[in-house]
């Protein structure tokens, strides 16, 4: 049964993607530089682990006063996967959007995809279409039940055992689909 997130979709679309995705993929082992971002996240420190996720983005690093780190750390505290709502207050901060709290949830929670254009040109390839809109939390929202719904729809061939978090995975697998 397919679920209600991918209602639409390109059925051999679909199937097309999950058989090629292990071979799209096969050298996202290899990127030392994410694989260290990933490891080195550990511990409570969000604010740490914003960081490292900026560093690894190459993200201008912010300069904020205690009262916004206490409610960025807050807000990234007390969020549940897959919900992004409480973090629309965020983009009003200065040269954030969702590209940029997409990569600190990646890296905090392992579980919440990266945002890029490229992987919702992917899912619109699979007859999925997912805006591309950095400045609006309800595209990310859409974007992060897409592949929640390829997450619990893939057959088991279909995602490759390669030590990184699902979402990594179908993220650049849906890049390189696109």
């Amino acid at each position: 049964m397919i679920p209600v997130s991918l209602y639409g979709a390109d059925e051999a679309e679909l199937e097309r993607f999950y058989s090629v995705l292990p071979g799209l993929v096969s050298d996202a082992y290899e990127d030392r530089p994410y694989q260290e971002t990933l490891f080195a996240v550990t511990g409570e420190d969000i604010i740490e682990h914003i960081e490292l996720a900026d560093s690894w983005a190459e993200n201008t690093p912010f300069a904020w006063p205690e009262d916004v780190v206490m409610e960025v750390n807050m807000a990234i505290q007390t969020i549940k996967y897959p919900d992004v709502g409480l973090l629309e207050h965020l983009l009003t901060l200065e040269n954030i959007d969702c590209k940029r709290v997409s990569t600190w949830m990646h890296f905090e929670t392992n579980v919440y995809p990266i945002y890029t254009k490229e992987a919702c040109d992917g899912l619109e390839k699979l007859g999925l279409p997912t805006p591309y809109l950095p400045n609006d939390i309800a595209s990310y929202g859409l974007y992060v039940q897409r592949l929640e719904g390829l997450k619990i729809h893939a057959p088991a061939e279909g995602m490759p055992e390669i030590g990184l978090p699902r979402a990594r995975i179908l993220q650049l697998g849906l890049e390189r689909f696109g």
